[in-house]
């Protein structure tokens, strides 16, 4: 089976490394990822002009690319130009900081599985929470278990996984819950105008995150995490927000009076 490892942290870093080396102990594996970082570029895709890559080489892996790309181009672009191969999964990571909640709006870790999704193919994004252990090699050990299971499912492409692994020891790991529910994220920028060569600018200050949840439902993907337990997610594409349908009706009605 052929997987191909994308992330958003760029193509140098660690955590994809550990991914691919881990990774290939089941696959075939081929990387295609931003030749610097990307974070927070969300399910940006460039459909016009053109895009550079540059073939590299890499341990574990039987092709790789860095493309002067977005996450979503990485995936989208291997698909349809750079592999002939046939790619079997699309595992996006290993990110730095957990993609939970709120923040999966901003994610290019989520969107590159998700651009892999869009094609029909099944794709998991994979992220490591923020703090002092970082066993990149651990949380790619986690992934590939969930990954080869995934694959067993006849279903598989008809969601994508988000997959979020607490910054624990290995034997401190409480194990896996199934989560379905977000917390809201707020981000405490601290934001100053001011001026630099002549020019304006904005200047953004380190963030104090808070999120807003029930800290003891383990359906909660932060609060998951949090309490030492990898969060497992299934995504989509379902963007509406049926429960408010008949406030569209009368929307509609009263705006045509």
């Amino acid at each position: 089976m052929n997987v191909l490892i994308t992330n958003d942290d760029g193509i140098d870093f660690e955590g994809l490394s550990a991914l691919a080396e881990v990774f290939s102990k089941s696959f075939d594996v081929y990387v295609v990822a931003p030749e610097g970082e990307r974070s927070s570029h969300s399910h940006h895709l460039n459909i016009r002009g053109k895009l550079r890559y540059e073939e590299r080489e890499m341990p574990f892996v039987k092709k790789a690319y860095a493309l002067w790309g977005t996450p979503a181009d990485c995936a989208h672009m291997a698909i349809h130009a750079l592999l002939k191969e046939k790619i079997d999964l699309v595992v996006s990571g290993i990110n730095r900081g957990a993609n939970v909640s709120t923040d999966i709006i901003y994610s290019g870790t989520i969107a590159a599985a998700r651009e892999a999704f869009i094609y029909h193919i099944p794709a998991m994004a994979l992220s490591l929470e923020r703090g002092k252990v970082n066993d990149y090699h651990m949380a790619a050990e986690y992934g590939r278990q969930i990954a080869l299971s995934y694959l067993q499912e006849e279903d598989n492409t008809d969601y994508f996984l988000n997959v979020n692994v607490p910054n624990r020891k290995k034997e401190e790991v409480k194990g896996i819950s199934i989560c379905d529910r977000s917390a809201v994220i707020s981000y405490g920028d601290s934001y100053t105008l001011g001026k630099e060569d002549g020019k304006d600018y904005i200047f953004i200050g380190p963030s104090d995150v808070t999120f807003e949840a029930d800290r003891e439902d383990l359906r909660v993907d932060m609060v998951a995490i949090e309490k030492g337990y990898i969060s497992l997610s299934a995504m989509g594409n379902d963007h509406f927000s049926r429960e408010y349908g008949d406030r569209l009706y009368e929307i509609a009605e009263n705006a045509f009076k």
